[in-house]
C-alpha cells in the first residue's frame, strides 16, 4: 500500500474541503456577509456533506483494490493452479469441460464491480470486508466508530433520496465530520495494512 497511498490522497481532499467549509463560514458570517453563499447556504452545506461521504467511498474502493493487486502479485509468483483452487472449493461438484482454466489462480475483481457494493455505510463496508478476510467488528476503533459514520452516511442519503434541507447541519458539524471521517479512514487504512502485510 506504500506503492500507492490512497490514505494521504483522501485525507488531503478531506482537509481542502475543511478549508473550504471554513472559509464559506467566514463569508457567512462576515459583515456584510457574502450574499451568494449568505443566499445558498443550505445548497453548501448539502454539498459538503455529499462531497466528504463521496471521497470515504472512493477511499474505500481504492483501498480495497490494493488488496486485490497485491494479492494478485503474491499469485503470480506462487504460481497456483486456478483449476485445483476451484476444485478444491468445490470438491463435491462436477465440472463442464467449459469451466476449466488452464491458467494460474488470480483474482479477477475489477475496481467498476466493487461499486455495487462499496458503502459508506459502516455496516455494508463491514460486510464486505468480511469478503476480503477482515472482520472489521473484532476492532474496538471501528465499533467506537460505526455509529457516527453512520449517522453522517445516513444524513447524506436522506439529502440525496429525499431531498433533506440539512437545516440541521451546521459549519461546525462539518467540520466535525471530516475529523470523524479521518480518523475512520486511518482507522481503515491500518487495518488493510495489517491484512496485507
Amino acid at each position: 500500500m506504500d506503492k500507492i497511498n490512497h490514505k494521504e490522497s483522501y485525507i488531503l481532499q478531506l482537509e481542502q474541503l475543511e478549508t473550504i467549509i471554513k472559509e464559506t463560514n467566514s463569508r457567512i458570517i462576515s459583515d456584510p456577509p457574502d450574499v451568494l453563499i449568505y443566499e445558498n447556504a443550505n445548497f453548501f452545506t448539502k454539498a459538503f456533506l455529499i462531497t466528504m461521504c463521496a471521497y470515504l467511498e472512493s477511499y474505500l474502493k481504492d483501498a480495497l483494490m490494493v488488496i486485490v493487486d497485491e494479492l494478485n502479485i503474491r499469485l503470480s509468483t506462487t504460481k497456483l493452479p486456478h483449476n485445483l483452487v476451484k476444485w478444491s472449493l468445490n470438491i463435491d461438484k462436477e465440472f463442464k469441460e467449459n469451466e476449466f482454466k488452464y491458467e494460474q489462480l488470480k483474482i479477477g475483481i475489477k475496481k467498476k464491480e466493487l461499486d455495487d457494493y462499496i458503502s459508506g455505510n459502516p455496516f455494508k463496508t463491514k460486510d464486505l470486508f468480511k469478503k476480503f478476510g477482515i472482520d472489521l467488528e473484532k476492532n474496538a476503533v471501528f465499533n467506537s466508530q460505526k455509529e457516527e459514520i453512520n449517522s453522517i452516511v445516513v444524513k447524506r442519503n436522506k439529502i440525496l433520496h429525499h431531498n433533506d434541507e440539512a437545516s440541521d447541519v451546521s459549519n461546525k458539524d462539518l467540520t466535525n465530520n471530516i475529523k470523524s471521517l479521518t480518523d475512520y479512514i486511518v482507522n481503515i487504512d491500518s487495518l488493510i495494512r495489517k491484512h496485507i502485510e
